[in-house]
């Protein structure tokens, strides 16, 4: 029990510091954070603050597909939420905050490998099977649901999210948080989950 907590903290930790390097290569992150990103912005709301409340979504989303079967231990997500956020606003705030990268290709290199540890920190948080994370284990519920895998569903998502994120800098005029390197983990994103489950946590 012990290490799967300790593993579970490392995937957060991963998943969330990841975010920040990501936010900070400027030019574009995960659609999800795009989105958080955007609509934080428009709010007036810190970027970590405004993912405990969307993540916290999925989580109470969990919640109405399972209802009485859902267990005691996913109330642990009530961590990875609030940890992660904390996280997210730490690195971004307080130890990137002077940090950038001017140069193009390295940009493009450190949010190529943030989007590779965030979507390899995410696998490790399920595989601990100690909880699922708020929102790739809504997603794998509805995927399970569905007859599809998490991967593809999640790819799906990510693209109406970057509508989302179009729309609301296009109507609001909000700064554009959607770049290349959105439209990067659009395509790489959902098939890096399935890539790091089938290849290092299904042994």
């Amino acid at each position: 029990m012990i290490k799967k907590i300790v593993r579970t903290i490392v995937g957060i930790l991963l998943v969330y510091s990841a975010v920040a390097f990501a936010i900070k290569a400027g030019i574009g992150v995960l659609p999800v954070d795009a989105a958080i990103t955007s609509i934080a912005t428009l709010i007036g709301m810190k970027v970590g603050t405004f993912s405990m409340l969307f993540h916290g979504s999925f989580f109470l989303g969990q919640i109405a597909m399972e209802r009485k079967d859902f267990k005691k231990t996913e109330f642990l997500q009530l961590l990875y939420i609030t940890l992660g956020g904390s996280v997210l606003n730490f690195f971004l705030y307080t130890v990137l905050r002077d940090v950038s990268f001017s140069f193009y290709p390295v940009r493009v290199l450190v949010c190529i490998m943030a989007f590779a540890v965030a979507s390899f920190g995410c696998i490790m948080v399920m595989e601990t099977h100690l909880m699922r994370t708020p929102m790739e284990g809504c997603i794998q519920m509805i995927a399970e649901r569905i007859g599809t895998t998490m991967g593809k569903l999640r790819q799906k998502i990510d693209i109406g999210l970057v509508i989302i994120s179009v729309l609301i800098s296009l109507v609001f005029g909000v700064e554009w948080t959607l770049r290349e390197g959105s439209i990067i983990a659009m395509v790489i994103f959902g098939p890096l989950l399935d890539f790091w489950k089938k290849t290092v946590f299904s042994r």
